[in-house]
């Protein structure tokens, strides 16, 4: 008897069996929902929880940072070579501790001044970052952004003039210098909780080489150059990922740098998405396992119990190909149910539990996050899953032979 392919047919057939049988094929997708729900909201309690924790330390500018401790000699030459890396977004030099500091105050008017310690910075400064497209900038040598604790102690709001003073100790003569200063900007208040003026890279050598005696304080401070050989204490980075940060402090401490960071908090991350991912690995694969199990169950039992039917077909032209197809189209019909319904449930228990976390956690923070990866690779890997055990139907229903369907004519 000639045999052809007739996929159309086949899935027409397939439809209509299970529109036929509605209670089975309720039961079917009943059970691929009681097991895919809860999967994909452990899968997204996965992902809220880890996206939380790493929002959350994205939103601490200081966990990319890297600061060497103690001071050290660092030439133009070594802290580009640091910079260059792939893996560093920013790197500003830093002056000796003891060498950056300004007392100020907002007039002579009033001698309520303090001490402020100083902090070099450039374009794009992480510290200073108010989004993610925009961040204070300093211009000129004569600008600075104070601190928000400063700025609450000095009574000090942007736009105002402070007054600098500057003390030194040379040939056993004690000299002062003053000069007028304009603030730019108040820093965030995550920048730094202390009282702290940033400060542009030559202003902060100025300083230095002021204190050192190595030059007199420039007539025109915005007309200051930083000389080329220029040797400074040490730096301030941040890495370009928080994935970085370990790397990039495993290097620099072998090159006997000593250097603070948060490495150990991003290891901590790591550890805690590999514990994680693990975890769900178990889960899904003794839930997924016991999904393909039920579902290839119910296949095989519906192959053997439509035997004579499929045997008929064919008798009637249909090719092992289009039996093979029968199965399949049925379990891509039965899975997909499932997962609209999987899905459907597992968005609402995510709203109930992110609604009744919702004063525990962060603002824009949620426990359960479904996220397009998650959506995609669930809905892959269920299809995935749903072909394989199909296959196994297919493959018995396609050695059916035409001749056993003569007994139900």
């Amino acid at each position: 008897m000639h045999e052809s392919f007739h996929f159309f047919l086949s899935a027409k057939l397939a439809w209509k069996d299970l529109k036929n049988e509605p209670i089975l094929s309720l039961c079917s997708i009943l059970s691929i929902v009681s097991v895919l729900a809860p999967l994909i909201v452990i899968a997204g309690l996965r992902v809220g929880v880890l996206t939380s924790i790493k929002q959350t330390l994205l939103e601490d500018p200081h966990v990319r940072e890297i600061v060497n401790v103690s001071n050290r000699s660092f030439s133009f030459n070594d802290l580009k070579n640091i910079s260059d890396r792939k893996d560093v977004s920013f790197l500003i030099p830093r002056t000796r501790t003891l060498a950056a500091s300004l007392f100020i105050e907002k007039d002579q008017k009033n001698s309520n001044g303090r001490q402020l310690m100083l902090i070099p910075t450039a374009n794009k400064d992480p510290l200073l970052q108010i989004n993610s497209s925009k961040s204070l900038f300093i211009h000129y040598n004569d600008e600075i952004v104070l601190s928000a604790s400063a700025a609450i102690y000095l009574h000090i709001h942007k736009g105002d003039k402070v007054i600098a003073y500057l003390n030194r100790f040379f040939q056993n003569t004690k000299q002062q210098i003053k000069f007028t200063l304009t603030v730019v900007a108040i820093a965030p208040q995550s920048a730094t909780e202390k009282n702290a003026a940033f400060v542009s890279l030559p202003l902060a050598v100025a300083v230095e080489m002021y204190q050192d005696g190595i030059q007199e304080w420039p007539q025109k401070l915005n007309d200051f150059q930083i000389p080329k050989n220029m040797i400074y204490a040490g730096f301030r980075l941040y890495a370009d990922q928080l994935t970085d940060v370990p790397v990039i402090d495993k290097d620099l401490r072998h090159k006997n740098i000593d250097i603070v960071s948060r490495a150990g908090d991003v290891n901590g991350l790591l550890s805690l998405n590999y514990r994680l991912s693990l975890l769900f690995i178990l889960i899904a694969s003794l839930g997924g396992g016991g999904l393909c199990i039920s579902l290839g169950a119910g296949l095989w039992a519906n192959t053997e119990r439509k035997h004579k039917s499929l045997a008929l077909l064919r008798f009637n032209g249909f090719s092992a190909f289009d039996l093979i197809c029968f199965p399949i189209i049925q379990s891509f019909i039965l899975t997909s149910c499932g997962i609209m319904i999987s899905f459907i449930g597992a968005i609402g228990a995510g709203l109930l539990v992110n609604h009744l976390f919702k004063d525990i956690l962060p603002q824009n923070h949620v426990l359960i996050l479904l996220d397009h990866w998650l959506i995609i690779t669930t809905i892959g890997l269920t299809w995935a899953g749903s072909f394989i055990v199909s296959l196994l139907s297919g493959n018995r229903a396609s050695r059916i032979q035409p001749w056993e369907g003569i007994t139900a004519l």
